[in-house]
């Protein structure tokens, strides 16, 4: 007796946890090879054309130094350089994973929270959420 048959929807939901994974650690390697920095979490939500990424833990070290010591001005110095350098690496690996591109990218970090926060519009919707394909 089988309790569990897989389903077309089934299907496209363990598409898109693999398509999720694949950006969260592609999105955290950038942190940890070009920062020397571990983030706390990524949450991802498609909406149709539209990528919502949130990155918890962003905020590095040196940043945290900077506010710990009453120069938060400096701090968001420094964290618009790093998200300067930072931003069209998430961009160019949503275009890479999601095989769309990018019309549109939107972020912002507040140190306070120690978030980042992303959105992308794409132009159109991912051929991925009907068929996913996995690479590294």
């Amino acid at each position: 007796m089988v309790l569990f048959k897989p389903t077309s929807m089934n299907q496209t939901i363990t598409k898109t946890k693999q398509i999720e994974n694949l950006l969260s650690q592609k999105i955290q390697n950038i942190y940890k090879d070009q920062l020397k920095h571990q983030l706390d979490d990524i949450s991802l939500k498609m909406f149709d054309r539209t990528l919502v990424v949130i990155m918890e833990g962003t905020i590095t070290s040196p940043e945290k130094l900077l506010t710990k010591n009453d120069r938060l001005d400096l701090a968001k110095n420094v964290r618009e350089t790093i998200d300067l350098f930072i931003k069209p690496q998430i961009k160019n690996i949503i275009e890479e994973v999601l095989e769309v591109r990018v019309i549109d990218f939107l972020s912002d970090t507040t140190i306070e929270n120690n978030c980042t926060g992303a959105i992308a519009i794409l132009e159109f919707k991912p051929k991925q959420t009907q068929k996913a394909r996995v690479t590294k």
